[in-house]
């Protein structure tokens, strides 16, 4: 055998091996030549369109996996989202505009869910550095108390606003609306720009979103997990899926099962607060 036979076999043995590596240990569904996620364009740490969030990552990880290229349809997630989108059928092609939404509730309702993926609770965050340190919400009215009166940025509706108001803190708290008429407008502003110019001193708001922004600020803050609400304050999310879509949900739960310590790492990267000692139950 020639050595220039050899080195074509060569060559063909190792494109053969990386088309089986991108295209990993799975087959796409009959007709399914792309992965067609709905996602917002504007929603870190989850999405965006620049690609940047873990939902991004990990739907790359997914079409790796499926050897297909992934498309995205983007939609505000907010009201009327899996109907917009996931549940909307394109009158052009008659296809579903997508058939994949990510990062939704793990509990069950418009959508078949795969297992979660990630859990996370509310969390507290301010700027440290200020002579005071704040572990627990009790702590807001004591600094306020002894130290100085802390501004306190809040959402509309938020987990820790009766703790709060039951702690004679009402006429400290700064409300804002979770979901604004522009949606290009997020809620880590609370973060960004609230907290980090000195609007609020303290501001609560959910795990991986505090997480994110925190980690993201040139100003020094500290995230504190509300592990004090207890565990039933802890929330899981998953991928979601039509009903109708059995098969596919069972392959993403292959996928999710095999990539578990990928998409694990992903997330990691993002200033995921700590679920460690969450109380068995709120104080």
């Amino acid at each position: 055998m020639t050595v220039s036979r050899l080195s074509s076999l060569f060559i063909v043995g190792l494109l053969f091996t990386f088309s089986n590596v991108m295209a990993g240990d799975f087959k796409p569904l009959k007709g399914q030549t792309a992965l067609r996620v709905c996602a917002d364009a504007h929603n870190m740490p989850y999405s965006n369109d620049k690609l940047e969030g873990w939902d991004n990552k990990i739907a790359a990880l997914i079409a790796e996996e499926l050897g297909i290229p992934v498309e995205y349809y983007w939609f505000p997630q907010r009201i009327g989202f899996t109907r917009n989108t996931i549940k909307k059928v394109d009158p052009e092609t008659g296809l579903f505009l997508c058939d994949l939404a990510m990062s939704m509730p793990a509990s069950p309702g418009r959508l078949a869910k795969t297992q979660p993926y990630f859990s996370s609770i509310d969390t507290m965050v301010y700027r440290t550095g200020e002579g005071y340190d704040l572990n627990e919400m009790s702590d807001i009215a004591k600094v306020s108390k002894e130290q100085k009166k802390l501004t306190i940025g809040l959402f509309d509706r938020a987990i820790a606003t009766e703790t709060l108001l039951n702690d004679g803190l009402e006429d400290q708290i700064e409300y804002y609306q979770f979901m604004a008429g522009d949606a290009r407008v997020y809620p880590g502003r609370i973060v960004e720009d609230e907290l980090a110019q000195g609007k609020v001193d303290v501001a609560f708001l959910w795990g991986p979103i505090a997480g994110y922004y925190a980690s993201q600020s040139d100003v020094p803050m500290k995230v504190v997990p509300l592990n004090e609400l207890g565990q039933r304050y802890i929330f899981s999310f998953a991928m979601g899926v039509r009903h109708k879509d059995e098969s596919w949900k069972d392959l993403l739960n292959e996928i999710m099962t095999k990539r578990k310590d990928d998409i694990a790492a992903i997330i990691s990267e993002y200033n995921m607060p700590s679920l460690d000692n969450v109380a068995a139950t709120a104080k």
